[in-house]
């Protein structure tokens, strides 16, 4: 492990002191290239930022993470430090999901055979737009990696759900809209003089609450506990319009999302604890959420994409070396009392 560290800090010096004189003043250097980051073995250089700045646009074609990222958005206006963090994350990627020389090929050729083009053709179209063919080349290397990531370790986790695109309407969309709403509504009622004490009573909800958690039936328990007319049913009280709700009941429903099971309220001033499940939610707002269906889709999935390679990413940098320009080359071991 020594070994790999005093490498490292040879690598640094030499990088860092490459150096060449300025032509009008013999007192004066320019830094050819520096070293900005290590990602286990791969090394990030200032010369790799410049050049991501200088394709950026190249770049928003290919690279499957790229568009729609607060990144993208900037383009080479990004500074120095969230591009080095992004070339981080894309040597992580690569690492784990390396592509030869041979398969970058493969691919270059399938897409020249898609677009009729020969080699020739393609490096003239890339030079007509300013870029090396280099360039594209590794791009494609880097791409074909995060395709893979996407594919084997990341698609699978992400599903949106037709209750997601509804919870995102109404607390996005529609949040600000006065037109009234109807609240299908299953509940949980324990009355506290059906108890000997109110700290049973108390202590019964919280076990039921737990219950539900740990993957119960929320319709079994509201059977088997709720002292409610409609437990018979399984807690279920219908759908209701908002001036049929109690104002108590009301508030608590609001802040729900379909699907979704309350935290014990109620308590001693109103003689009761209740668990609430909101089912479902109906409003005149309907034919608004189906042309937006789509759309609240494609944007749930994207964020929810980039949630879930955020946390590979995460998993990812706890067993790798990251070191970055300006940290300490080796941290300090704690010191054993």
């Amino acid at each position: 492990m020594l070994k790999f560290f005093f490498s490292f800090e040879i690598v640094i010096t030499l990088l860092t002191m490459i150096k060449t004189e300025a032509p009008a003043c013999a007192n004066h250097s320019v830094v050819l290239d520096r070293l900005e980051a290590s990602v286990n073995s791969t090394l990030i250089l200032l010369s790799d930022v410049k050049k991501f700045r200088n394709i950026t646009k190249l770049r928003a074609q290919l690279d499957p993470l790229f568009s729609g990222t607060s990144i993208a958005a900037q383009g080479a206006t990004a500074t120095e430090k969230e591009i080095v963090n992004f070339l981080i994350n894309e040597a992580l990627i690569s690492q784990q999901f390396p592509k030869t020389d041979s398969e970058v090929e493969q691919e270059i050729n399938s897409i020249q055979n898609n677009n009729q083009l020969d080699r020739t053709a393609l490096k003239a179209a890339l030079g007509h737009e300013g870029f090396k063919y280099s360039d594209y080349f590794e791009l494609i290397r880097n791409s074909s990696s995060k395709r893979d990531l996407i594919d084997r370790d990341i698609r699978t986790k992400v599903s949106i759900s037709d209750d997601d695109i509804k919870n995102s309407f109404f607390n996005h969309y529609a949040k600000n809209t006065s037109i009234p709403r109807a609240f299908h509504i299953k509940m949980i009622s324990i009355s506290t003089a059906s108890y000997k004490t109110i700290s049973a009573a108390s202590e019964r909800a919280s076990e039921a609450l737990r219950e539900i958690r740990a993957g119960e039936a929320f319709e079994e328990i509201a059977k088997r506990i709720s002292d409610d007319s409609s437990a018979s049913s399984g807690g279920d009280l219908g759908t209701l319009t908002e001036d049929q709700i109690s104002a108590t009941i009301r508030e608590q429903v609001k802040k729900l999302k379909v699907g979704e099971v309350s935290t014990v309220l109620g308590g001693v001033s109103l003689g009761r604890y209740y668990i609430l499940k909101l089912i479902d939610i109906k409003s005149s707002e309907t034919d608004h959420l189906d042309k937006v269906k789509e759309e609240i889709r494609t944007r749930l999935a994207a964020e929810e994409y980039q949630h879930q390679i955020n946390l590979w990413l995460d998993r990812q940098k706890q067993s790798a070396f990251i070191h970055q320009a300006g940290e300490p080359s080796i941290k300090e071991l704690p010191t054993t009392p």
